[in-house]
């Protein structure tokens, strides 16, 4: 076996740069580093081995020019909603929050433990995945908005698809995905799975170097973890700030000006995923325009706001409201997405 891919207790930044390294390599046997993902499942993660493992795909990525800062809105997906599917909530406020102003920067991929992946959602709506770098990066200076199809940008990980489906469960790399965006955004808004990721997470991104970033996990009414916030439960945030972890907070729905009793939108399809974002791209005057979807979006949308504007957790509320209302007026995918009028 290769003595990199042996995991210790506590591996040292050299040691787990190391262990990346022999991951990636293709002379490592892929059943050896499927067996020693699922022997670094079995511990805690620890955020200073996620900033080496994540330093050294970072190194490998192709380049993204971005114009100006920029948000990314993410998750690792995974969440504990057995037999759930919703719409794809990350990017339709990504969507949102580029009409609102804000300069997005998404990065993402097809769906691997979903139905609706946000390279799904915006293949389907039209956009072409295949576009150039420079491309993108012109999409971002003219219209406040880019998607960063992942395998474009790090080729070297297409080596770990056949051994992550091999294994058919959420690895390591579930969590490394947002932390690989190749823009380098200075804020973030990271969705995770489960609880127990927050920190290492947040302590990932702080030592990345973010200017802010909420790492945000959800429950369901029934107390299920979700990479997002939700409309039924709790959300736990925890704040990075200026390379630091800050403050973490808990909100309820009502804290953050939502109306009790909501439930997240289903949607059991691709085709699904892509009516409920057409009717919320329409705008209230759309018949498919589904308000509980856009109450949804709004929540997600308005925690990118309070870091882009250094706001508090206090002002939910009225971020919310300023969602809303930018979700009735309707979407101009043409224009966000490059694509024909």
């Amino acid at each position: 076996m290769n003595p990199a891919l042996e995991i210790k207790d506590d591996l040292t930044l050299e040691g787990a740069r190391a262990f990346m390294e022999a991951c990636l390599d293709p002379a490592s046997d892929p059943g050896e580093v499927g067996r020693a993902l699922l022997a670094l499942n079995a511990r805690p993660f620890r955020g200073e081995e996620l900033t080496a493992f994540a330093q050294v795909l970072r190194a490998r990525a192709v380049p993204f020019r971005a114009a100006r800062p920029a948000l990314d809105t993410c998750g690792t997906g995974g969440d504990a909603r057995q037999g759930v599917h919703t719409a794809n909530l990350s990017t339709l406020s990504a969507l949102a929050l580029a009409r609102m102003g804000v300069d997005v920067v998404k990065h993402g991929s097809r769906s691997a433990s979903s139905l609706c992946g946000s390279a799904d959602l915006l293949e389907a709506l039209g956009l072409d995945l295949a576009r150039p770098v420079e491309a993108a990066e012109a999409d971002l200076a003219r219209t406040g908005f880019a998607f960063l199809f992942a395998p474009r940008f790090h080729p070297v990980l297409a080596r770990m698809v056949p051994i992550r489906r091999a294994l058919g469960v959420p690895t390591v790399f579930n969590m490394l995905g947002p932390l690989l965006n190749p823009a380098r955004p200075p804020y973030q808004v990271l969705g995770v799975a489960q609880e127990a990721w927050i920190l290492p997470v947040a302590e990932a991104l702080a030592a990345l170097g973010l200017a802010r970033a909420f790492v945000v996990h959800g429950k369901d009414a029934g107390g299920a973890g979700m990479d997002e916030a939700s409309l039924e439960g709790p959300t736990r945030v925890q704040a990075v700030r200026d390379g630091r972890v800050a403050e973490a907070a808990v909100f309820l729905p009502g804290d953050a000006g939502i109306r009790p009793g909501l439930a997240p939108a289903a949607a059991d399809s691709l085709e699904a995923c892509v009516a409920l974002a057409r009717g919320l791209a329409g705008g209230a005057s759309d018949p498919a325009y589904s308000a509980r979807v856009a109450e949804e979006v709004a929540l997600q949308a308005a925690l990118g706001l309070a870091l882009v504007r250094d706001a508090g957790l206090g002002t939910l509320p009225d971020l919310v409201a300023e969602g809303r209302e930018a979700l009735r007026a309707g979407l101009d995918l043409p224009s966000l997405l490059s694509l024909a009028a």
